[in-house]
């Protein structure tokens, strides 16, 4: 921008998905005034976008985040690096770091495609003067965006691996809630749809030992606006009045006799040793300190952890579930179904019990663990330069050890004939 005299401008983004739809135009005014200070917001609404709020499936989004409207482009650098709470993910990527040096502003954002596996998008960013001239134009081909979760569930093959569903029998009856496909909107639709009744099911996201949720495609807003619920032991919170009803949502299960097998994807969901103790402990850490040591529970009074809670309903809930006791570490991207870790290790299951045949559920439970310490123990550096992780780490060895069976390990999954 350094070249370009004072006035007012307008910086433009949009964004393309690989079947040619086009989305809405970000549209972001500014100021470039030599004789004045820097002023640059970091800027994170994309949930306030109309197509969004509409509901999912939605067309491809752009969104800049290192400028505002109203900023000022002046005579001093600028630096900013958001925070997690601001920009998921950017302490390790910085993706949403401001940069103004030297006159130059580097402009970042978001190009996203919020259907189901939408993970490819083109993004067109130009800037018009107050006589509606292009002066600045630039293209980003191809960029890539992954809803980790749904390709781990999902039936697609990635990198040579399938999600869940890639592994199952044709002839099972398959229900998909996802946020991108628009039948996952909140707690009710994933009550509503376990209640139905499953011999399997797979939750891929993230948790605590007294929640269970995702997140909406592109993470709009950051996460304090697009995660959301998904099924949740307890919504009792002292902070009035952040309180839920009904305070223990798993109580509106009504598969009755019909319980599922489950195998769940994320943090310290089957953390069994979770107490109220503890709990309410951490919670006066949250309100006092801003932070969680003992059961992270984030607030939450939990009885028992999510895991041991459902399966210990009476005619509802699981007959068994298979959770992380501890953080459920895993790739994010286009490696999440072949990198080690949570999403390699829940949908390895599937393909035991689906591919394999392993339908006593200690047998699948224990052919999975043992399939995943061959398989990525017999990576080396030289034959496998390109993957993801190489070899085994203390992230494999956590993976396994923290992968627990709450449940009979005798259990014939789905029943004998």
């Amino acid at each position: 921008m350094k070249n370009l005299s004072d006035g007012e401008y307008t910086i433009y983004a949009q964004s393309i998905n690989d079947e040619g739809e086009s989305g809405p135009i970000d549209v972001t005014h500014i100021t470039i005034d030599h004789n004045a200070k820097t002023r640059l917001t970091f800027n994170h609404d994309d949930y306030k976008i109309a197509e969004l709020q509409n509901g999912y499936p939605a067309p491809p989004i752009a969104k800049i985040v290192s400028v505002s409207n109203g900023d000022v482009l002046g005579n001093t650098d600028y630096h900013y690096t958001p925070t997690e709470r601001e920009a998921y993910c950017n302490e390790i990527f910085h993706w949403a770091n401001i940069r103004y040096e030297n006159g130059v502003l580097t402009i970042r954002g978001k190009s996203y495609d919020p259907e189901p596996y939408g993970n490819v998008t083109s993004i067109h960013v130009w800037v018009k003067n107050e006589n509606d001239e292009i002066v600045f134009q630039a293209w980003r081909n191809n960029t890539e965006m992954y809803y980790e979760g749904e390709w781990v569930t999902g039936e697609k093959v990635l990198h040579g691996r399938g999600g869940a569903l890639y592994y199952m029998p044709s002839d099972y009856e398959k229900e998909i809630l996802w946020t991108s496909n628009g039948k996952y909107t909140g707690q009710n639709d994933v009550i509503n749809a376990f209640s139905k009744g499953y011999g399997l099911a797979f939750l891929s996201g993230h948790g605590s030992p007294g929640f269970w949720g995702d997140h909406l495609p592109g993470i709009p807003g950051n996460r304090q606006h697009a995660q959301l619920e998904g099924l949740l032991v307890s919504q009792v919170m002292a902070r009035f009045p952040f309180i839920g009803f009904p305070f223990f949502p798993m109580k509106k299960l009504s598969n009755i006799d019909m319980p599922s097998v489950v195998v769940v994807g994320g943090c310290h969901n089957s953390l069994f040793n979770v107490s109220l103790i503890p709990s309410m402990l951490d919670l006066w850490l949250l309100i006092f300190f801003g932070k969680n040591i003992w059961m992270h529970t984030y607030g939450q009074l939990v009885p028992e952890c999510w895991g041991w809670y459902m399966v210990k309903l009476p005619r509802t809930g699981a007959i068994a579930t298979i959770g992380n006791t501890g953080y459920g570490w895993g790739w994010e991207g286009e490696w999440c179904t072949v990198g080690a870790g949570d999403g390699w290790i829940t949908s390895e299951f599937f393909r035991q019990y689906g591919e394999k045949g392993y339908h006593v559920l200690g047998e699948a439970h224990l052919q999975t663990i043992t399939t995943y310490i061959h398989h990525f123990k017999e990576f080396t550096l030289p034959e496998c330069w390109w993957y993801p992780d190489l070899g085994w780490d203390w992230v494999d060895e956590k993976t396994v050890q923290e992968w627990v069976l709450l449940g009979d390990p005798s259990l014939m999954i789905g029943g004998y004939p």
